[in-house]
């Protein structure tokens, strides 16, 4: 049977893949892009109210008012992205499927996307599925996996109509400075490029200050949504806006052929998201977070990796050296579910993702104690 050339490049993902066999093998579980919190239960409670009153149908394509004027006033409150009405935003059913409906919106056939590597493992399948062409920008353990005047050369020699940009970064937990994402959107800018801002981790942060290029460059498409602050991974609710609305409605465009629009009353209970209540319930999971990210990292220290310590997100992304496939999947027989680094990029070879978001730190403590076992008896360091 013949099937779609288009596919021929799309793999499955890394992350589900690993995800699946730490499951199935009960393993210390250390691969999942989530935490372990639950969702804030005034969100629970308004979500219940919805469907007890029957708004379980079609909502507009981009959203429920009510929604998008949370999320605008949140933008120009938090992010300083002014002038965005409700048609300047864009809600759909997480935000994977909004970055899909951007790089949809934007790229064509061998248009080049310029994407940090290592970066998460989902922007170059969409790209490939757009029939782009991914030219892959290096960012350096050394530097913290932050961008530097030789990563700024590169992006700019490569002439993009899209640049990606992720801070806090999935898979580093890097939090780019104000003054480096003010240099690619002078980029952006030159090239007259897109640039499309994916701000998932934005509210984990422990070190730092978040930017969004947004507020200073209107071919931005900023992108949000609720799983990962607000525990909400399962609800599948993310966002898009931009002072470009032509882009916006292009997106909408292509959501109105495909999922039509968000889960209704997913959607008023996100409304909830926006309280006091809900906000408290953030910043206690983010302190959890942090006294993770540090027990990992004192438990890591005397391993001899390149250990750079993540001001945002919850993953660690340490260097080994060595084959990282090998390693995972050493790691994963003996107890210790984590993702290679090369599902991320080449920039990722010889490092693990660690995440430590969904484990305690009794677990933590455990699976520090096997990985440095397990490294010091193949002798990767």
């Amino acid at each position: 049977m013949r099937f779609a050339s288009r596919l021929k490049e799309v793999g499955e993902s890394a992350t589900f893949r690993y995800s699946a066999l730490a499951k199935k093998n009960k393993v210390i579980n250390l691969t999942i892009g989530r935490t372990d919190f639950d969702t804030p239960s005034v969100i629970k409670e308004k979500t219940k109210k919805a469907i007890d009153e029957g708004k379980v149908h079609y909502t507009p394509t981009k959203g429920i008012p009510e929604l998008r004027e949370c999320i605008a006033k949140k933008l120009e409150r938090e992010n300083g992205i002014q002038n965005l009405d409700l048609e300047n935003i864009l809600i759909s059913t997480g935000a994977k499927q909004i970055i899909f409906e951007a790089v949809m919106s934007i790229v064509q056939k061998r248009d080049i996307v310029a994407i940090p590597k290592p970066s998460w493992v989902s922007y170059e399948s969409i790209v490939k599925l757009a029939e782009g062409s991914v030219r892959w920008i290096p960012l350096k353990a050394e530097n913290g996996f932050i961008p530097d005047d030789d990563f700024l050369s590169v992006l700019e020699n490569s002439n993009p109509r899209l640049i990606f940009i992720n801070s806090p970064n999935n898979p580093t937990g890097a939090v780019y400075p104000e003054k480096i994402i003010r240099k690619i959107v002078d980029i952006a800018e030159r090239k007259n490029a897109f640039i499309l801002s994916d701000e998932i981790y934005e509210k984990i942060i422990y070190e730092g200050k978040h930017f969004s290029p947004g507020s200073i460059y209107e071919n931005t498409i900023t992108v949000n949504g609720f799983s990962k602050e607000f525990s909400m991974t399962g609800w599948r609710l993310g966002y898009a806006a931009s002072q470009n609305r032509e882009i916006i409605d292009k997106m909408n465009l292509i959501q109105s052929q495909t999922v039509s629009c968000a889960v209704s009353f997913v959607q008023y209970g996100a409304v909830a998201a926006f309280t006091a209540d809900a906000r408290r319930d953030v910043e206690e999971m983010v302190e959890e977070l942090k006294e993770r990210r540090d027990h990992i990292m004192k438990g890591m220290k005397d391993t001899n990796a390149i250990l750079v310590k993540p001001s945002g997100a919850f993953y660690v992304f340490p260097f080994f050296g060595g084959d990282d496939l090998k390693l995972a999947d050493g790691l994963m027989e003996n107890g210790v579910g984590v993702i290679p680094g090369s599902s991320f990029g080449s920039s990722g070879r010889g490092c693990v993702r660690i995440s430590y978001g969904s484990a305690s730190e009794e677990e933590l403590e455990r699976a520090v104690n096997i990985i440095k076992e397990f490294i010091a008896e193949i002798q990767y360091v």
